[in-house]
């Protein structure tokens, strides 16, 4: 160990843990330069507690201090840290009560002459920085993937893996999920009539999945939920199945090939989840104008009432990165889901037809919020052994 005067410091102050106090202990038995700091650190010490009247470490405390780390290193100083820790504090807080009593009158007796004024946050800004920290750099994985099992079943064998947040993402999923929850006064979700029963709906919206590829040992491709270019899978037809669990977003899946295939690897090729954002756009609906969301142009293209269902349709250019899975209403701070919804790639655009029943005219205002945002992300493989 180099010598550290700094962790040395520490250690006199007992700031330090019982292996870097092992290691200072250590040091100090081969380390004259090291030895001379420490006496002169605790003569430091007991100088300043002289001038704040606190009784000092006794000379013979120092020997005893000082024999105990020339002979039995091993000891812990558990005491002795304790100890020292508790004069620190006790230094600092007459420190400060050493400047009270001693500060000039003028401070004890200034006035404010007027009180401070307070400046009320704008709402609108506010929100604009509580859903900004809520974005997050999906442009590196973000999702944990592991294998929990790999059994037979007749003449397939069945790879189980499972899928979830990082430990950051699925803290911010939770954290937007409550905001959500406590944002609107009622949420509901085509055929959920009960408050409780769409809340689990709308929390089963949030889901994570993989691309992935499945080899045998020779490297030969056997199936692929992804394309690969120039390579053409061994099967094209195969079962797969899915759940989610009682964390929100994580999903437990199972996918089935033949046992002559002879699975050696799974290949994890890219990761998608549906993640809730707390983007919402005021919608009039007698001037609609388009808006933007997550660096993309999204229109109204149509807004209709017919049958008492409202009919919406929603358009933007292409197919964006960060792409809104379908859009909710949200009206008086109640949360509506569509009661049916489709999504299609027609000309170059992605377009959404939504329908929302028992509406007896078209709002006067109202808010589209989206479910869900859908995240793709490209990695590098991640290869699991399935032996």
């Amino acid at each position: 160990m180099k010598c550290e005067p700094i962790l040395l410091e520490d250690y006199v102050e007992g700031f330090l843990d019982e292996d870097e106090q092992k290691k200072i202990e250590d040091h100090l038995q081969f380390c004259k330069n090291c030895q001379c700091e420490y006496e002169q650190l605790l003569n430091e010490q007991n100088i300043l507690f002289a001038q704040l009247n606190i009784p000092k470490i006794t000379s013979s405390k120092e020997d005893a201090i000082m024999h105990h780390i020339y002979t039995d290193t091993k000891r812990k100083k558990s005491w002795y840290t304790l100890k020292i820790s508790v004069i620190s504090v006790a230094v600092i807080i007459l420190s400060f009560m050493f400047y009270y009593w001693h500060r000039p009158p003028i401070e004890v007796t200034q006035q404010v002459d007027e009180p401070t004024q307070l400046v009320e946050t704008n709402s609108s800004e506010q929100e604009e920085h509580l859903d900004s920290k809520q974005v997050l750099n999906y442009n590196e994985p973000f999702l944990d993937v592991s294998i929990d099992k790999v059994v037979e079943n007749g003449e397939n064998i069945d790879i189980h893996y499972r899928v979830k947040f990082k430990e950051q993402y699925q803290r911010d999923q939770d954290n937007v999920y409550k905001q959500l929850l406590n944002k609107y006064q009622d949420i509901e979700v085509a055929n959920s009539h009960k408050v409780d029963e769409a809340q689990d709906d709308f929390f089963g919206s949030v889901k994570s999945n993989v691309r992935f590829s499945i080899r045998d040992k020779e490297g030969q491709l056997i199936i692929t939920t992804k394309r690969i270019d120039g390579e053409q899978p061994m099967i094209s037809n195969f079962s797969a199945s899915g759940g989610g669990t009682a964390i929100l977003g994580e999903m437990i899946y199972t996918t089935s090939v033949p046992k002559y295939t002879n699975p050696a690897t799974f290949e994890v090729l890219q990761m998608e989840a549906f993640v809730f954002d707390l983007f919402e756009t005021e919608v009039d609906t007698a001037h609609i104008q388009p808006f933007q969301f997550n660096n993309a142009t999204y229109t109204i293209d149509s807004l209709e009432i017919k049958q008492r269902t409202l009919y919406i349709a929603i358009s933007t250019e292409g197919e964006p990165e960060m792409l809104a899975s379908d859009w909710h209403l949200a009206i008086d701070n109640r949360l509506i889901g569509y009661n049916s919804a489709s999504s299609d790639y027609i000309n170059n655009r992605t377009v959404y037809k939504l329908q929302f029943e028992n509406f007896e005219q078209i709002p006067a205002n109202l808010k589209l919020v989206p479910s869900t945002v859908i995240i793709k992300k490209q990695i590098d493989p991640i290869v699991f052994d399935l032996h």
